[in-house]
C-alpha cells in the first residue's frame, strides 16, 4: 500500500469520527422540527374535519330517528271524534329559544313480543291465564323536558316536566345551561288527561280512572334538541299551531325538529355557539316532514 492511499485512508477515518458539527446538528434538528409541525398541521386538520363530518352525520341521523318515529306514529294513528278517551291532544309552547309544542294520539305501537301471537301460543298450548287481553293500542305522547340520564329515568317512578322556555337558546333563566331531550312516553292508559297530567306532575300513574293496572314507558327519542314545532292542516289546507277542533281530525301534521350538534352541546356552557346579535344558535341542524294521517284514523266519519 502506498505512502498515499495509506494517508488518505487515515484522513477519512478521522473525518468520520469527529462527527457532525453544532451547526449540522442544529440545522437538522430544525429540519426535523419542521417537517414534524407540518405533519402534525395536516393530521390535525384532517382528524378536526373527521370529528365534524361525523358530528353532522350523527345530527342528521338524531333527526332522521325522530321524524321516523313521529311518522309512523301518525300515519297508524287510532282517532275517534265521538269518543274522548281516542281524542288528539296538542299544545303549541313557543318560547324565546323555540318551538316546545306536545302532542299526544292513540296508535299502533310495536312490541317486542307480539301481544296476539303470544295469546294465540298460550291457546294453542291449553295455558289459561287470568291477564285481560293485550293489545298493541297505545297511547303516545312526545314533549320537550330536561335532560335526564336513561338510567335515572328507567330507575324513578317519575317523569321530567315539560321544559318552560329560556332568555337564550342553551341558557335557563338562571343562566345555568339548558340540555333538553325529545321524550316519547308510550303507556296503555288511552286517556289523554292521564298521559299529560303525570307529565306536568312528573309522577307515574300506576291505574287508570277505573282502577285498571297500566304500563308506562318513558324513553328519550333525541337528546340536543333546540326545536320541536307542530303544525296541523285541515281539509281547506289551512295550517294551525295547535288542533282544537273535536269534531274532525287534521288533515296532515307537519313536525319539524331542530338539533344542535355535539359541538354546540359541548360549547353550550360559554354560549359560544349563540349568536349575540341575532340570537340565533350556530350548529344547528332543522329537518322537517308531512304526515297525512290516515283516512281510517277518524271513524266517525265513516
Amino acid at each position: 500500500m502506498t505512502p498515499e492511499i495509506k494517508f488518505a485512508m487515515k484522513k477519512l477515518f478521522l473525518r468520520s469520527e469527529s462527527g457532525l458539527t453544532l451547526v449540522e446538528m442544529l440545522t437538522a434538528v430544525s429540519i426535523i422540527v419542521i417537517m414534524g409541525g407540518s405533519t402534525y398541521a395536516v393530521f390535525n386538520s384532517a382528524v378536526n374535519s373527521y370529528q365534524k363530518t361525523q358530528s353532522k352525520v350523527l345530527q342528521a341521523q338524531r333527526c332522521r330517528v325522530a321524524l321516523d318515529t313521529i311518522s309512523t306514529d301518525l300515519s297508524q294513528m287510532q282517532a275517534d271524534t265521538s269518543d274522548e278517551v281516542l281524542a288528539l291532544y296538542s299544545e303549541d309552547v313557543p318560547t324565546m329559544s323555540g318551538d316546545r309544542d306536545i302532542l299526544s294520539i292513540v296508535t299502533l305501537v310495536k312490541t317486542d313480543v307480539d301481544v296476539f301471537e303470544a295469546q294465540l301460543d298460550a291457546l294453542k298450548e291449553g295455558r289459561v291465564t287470568t291477564e285481560p287481553p293485550l293489545s298493541d293500542v297505545r297511547r303516545v305522547a312526545y314533549y320537550v323536558g330536561p335532560k335526564v340520564p336513561i338510567d335515572l329515568l328507567k330507575s324513578t317512578v317519575g317523569v321530567p316536566p315539560p321544559a318552560t322556555g329560556a332568555q337564550q337558546p342553551g341558557q335557563t333563566t338562571s343562566g345555568e345551561v339548558e340540555e333538553l331531550a325529545l321524550y316519547r312516553i308510550v303507556t296503555t292508559g288511552l286517556n289523554p288527561e292521564l298521559v299529560i297530567e303525570s307529565m306536568h306532575s312528573g309522577s307515574i300513574p300506576t291505574v287508570d280512572e277505573n282502577g285498571v293496572e297500566i304500563k308506562y314507558q318513558p324513553d328519550v327519542l333525541i337528546e340536543g334538541i333546540i326545536n320541536f314545532d307542530l303544525k296541523y292542516l285541515d281539509e281547506e289546507a289551512q295550517m294551525y299551531d295547535t288542533w282544537d277542533q273535536t269534531d274532525v281530525i287534521p288533515t296532515a301534521v307537519q313536525v319539524l325538529v331542530s338539533v344542535i350538534d355535539e359541538e354546540g352541546q359541548a360549547s353550550a356552557a360559554n354560549q359560544s355557539t349563540v349568536d349575540e346579535t341575532t340570537g340565533l344558535v350556530q350548529g344547528v341542524l332543522t329537518q322537517s316532514t308531512m304526515v297525512y294521517l290516515p283516512a281510517s284514523a277518524n271513524n266517525a266519519q265513516q
